[in-house]
């Protein structure tokens, strides 16, 4: 039993050792980027400059969201643009097809005054004149009426 025992101790040891978090030293992740400059001469395998790596972590991300970022502008001003010029357009349509409609009703009303004004003021023809027919008719049936008496009278003589 003792021995169950001392081996239930060294197990729970074991893992209470395993459980706590060990503690590990590393550099500080609030660190400011730093850029160095090397010159020939200076310790390095040639001339130029030296980032640490938060710096160039910091550089390369702005390189690269730095392009994305001036083509999402890009294309929200084009967007911007696009629809004030639809906008435009859709207007001077509007416009112009108003202005094509007032146009016809215009040049319409015009027509009509002047077939009105043209009707009242123009003369009929000799011939197509309503007097002239009705005294055309008058005459022919007087003519026709002398010309059957007539040819009564002579026909009454020869008996």
């Amino acid at each position: 039993m003792q021995i169950k025992k001392s081996i239930s101790l060294i197990t729970i040891l074991c893992y209470l050792c395993v459980s706590i978090p060990t503690i590990a030293y590393a550099q500080e992740v609030d660190e400011e980027p730093k850029i160095t400059t090397l010159r020939k001469g200076q310790p390095a395998p040639y001339s130029g400059t030296l980032f640490n790596t938060s710096a160039a972590a910091k550089l390369q991300v702005d390189l690269a969201f730095t392009k994305e970022t001036c083509q999402i502008e890009i294309n929200r001003e084009l967007s911007l643009l696009k629809s004030r010029l639809e906008l435009d357009i859709n207007l001077l349509t509007a416009r112009l097809d108003s202005q094509k409609k007032l146009h016809l009703d215009v040049v319409a009303a015009k027509n009509d005054q002047i077939k009105f004004l043209e009707e009242q003021t123009l003369q009929p023809k000799w011939y197509e004149s309503n007097e002239l027919w009705l005294s055309v008719g008058l005459l022919s049936g007087i003519a026709l009426t002398a010309i059957a008496g007539w040819a009564l009278g002579q026909a009454g003589g020869i008996n």
